[in-house]
């Protein structure tokens, strides 16, 4: 049996990160292939019992950086691999900037046997700007380094490994794959969530994600003004948490809207609201490949994305991408869409696309990479 050390920020339900290698993971033969996760951030939502359970463990350090606090903890790191590296067979870190650093330290104290693999998820170093400086200038020996690359997307592989001072290094894309069979829609788990929210026949335009600047939340509010002020009876579902949750409530209040938005938090029963919902928008400003509008299109959803997403995410003919810059032209083809879903008869077949990455077949391909 190999082992694989994970190497990602927090080990949180709410994390898509962590959503995706739980999916890999769950479905790998662990008795040929077992994951550990070092993390810098514990929580109290977290996968930390099932990973447990499944065979692995979690280990937790402080986060490096420049302060003294921060020296402490790039010695606690060097401490770990000093101790634990010679037991990997890959470290697989989903923490880009910290590439060399975890290269230096594989280096150092390995054997020559544990490899590094470098994953992107993003196409922005950060939503912050002195953020995505530091993150740029510490992943640009990326480009010099003897690792294996691998991203979510194309486009998150050619942001970092292309556009990374112009050096086109090969890369393998690692889809985010779901398991589909969880979202297939059931007309049964629709009407019972729709009664758990308090919801009858009204039109619910709904999103999955972790409320922070990256997912735009504060543009699909006003959005949903927009909309409200001509189909007064529709719903706004928001099913996440995060930094900005009290902030975009505000927001709500602000424009009068408590009673239109439903905010049921952070939830792991995600197949159950995108059921419950008739239309599913993601108005990001940046993402790798994003776990949800996967999630999505298996429950049969129409999804609004914002044309900052890749079109590799698109694996239906009801997705749509509309630009960034126009709240108006979002607004507008949802009263559309209501409009046009009114006047039908029935509510529309919601079919799950059979080109959908599956994750059965993925983590297939992926177990034969680490074995290799």
């Amino acid at each position: 049996m190999i082992r694989v050390l994970h190497f990602v920020s927090t080990p949180a339900i709410w994390s898509g990160v962590m959503g995706v290698i739980m999916n890999y993971y769950r479905h790998l033969d662990r008795s040929e292939i077992q994951f550990d996760f070092l993390c810098f951030l514990p929580c109290e939502e977290s996968y930390e019992e099932e990973i447990r359970t499944l065979g692995g463990r979690v280990f937790f350090l402080p986060k490096p950086g420049a302060s003294p606090q921060g020296i402490r903890a790039l010695k606690a790191m060097r401490d770990f691999f000093h101790t634990h590296v010679r037991e990997y067979a890959w470290v697989h870190n989903h923490e880009v900037y910290l590439s060399v650093l975890l290269n230096h330290f594989i280096i150092r104290y390995g054997n020559g046997s544990t490899r590094l693999i470098v994953h992107c998820h993003a196409t922005r170093y950060s939503d912050r700007r002195a953020a995505a400086i530091r993150n740029w200038l510490l992943c640009l020996p990326i480009a010099y380094m003897d690792c294996t690359r691998f991203a979510c997307s194309a486009t998150a592989g050619r942001f970092l490994y292309h556009d990374l001072l112009s050096r086109k290094q090969r890369f393998t894309v690692i889809p985010n794959a779901i398991e589909t069979q969880q979202f297939i829609f059931n007309p049964s788990v629709r009407l019972a969530y729709r009664k758990l929210l308090g919801i009858h026949d009204e039109f619910i335009i709904g999103t999955v994600g972790r409320m922070v600047p990256q997912k735009n939340h504060v543009g699909l509010i006003r959005i949903f003004e927009k909309i409200r002020r001509q189909v007064p009876e529709v719903k706004l579902l928001l099913v996440g948490n995060g930094p900005l949750a009290d902030t975009l409530w505000r927001h709500v209040q602000s424009l009068y809207l408590e009673s239109s938005v439903l905010c049921p938090g952070e939830r792991t029963d995600i197949p159950g609201f995108l059921q419950a919902m008739d239309l599913f928008v993601l108005p990001s400003v940046f993402e790798g490949f994003p776990v949800s509008c996967v999630e999505a299109q298996a429950s049969g959803l129409p999804c609004f994305l914002s044309d900052a997403i890749t079109s590799e995410v698109r694996f239906s003919s009801q997705v749509r991408f509309l630009p960034l810059g126009s709240e108006a032209k979002w607004a507008e083809e949802c009263i559309r869409l209501i409009n046009t879903m009114r006047e039908q008869p029935k509510q529309p077949d919601r079919k799950c696309p059979e080109s959908l990455p599956d994750i059965a077949s993925e983590a297939e391909k992926l177990a034969c990479f680490y074995m290799s």
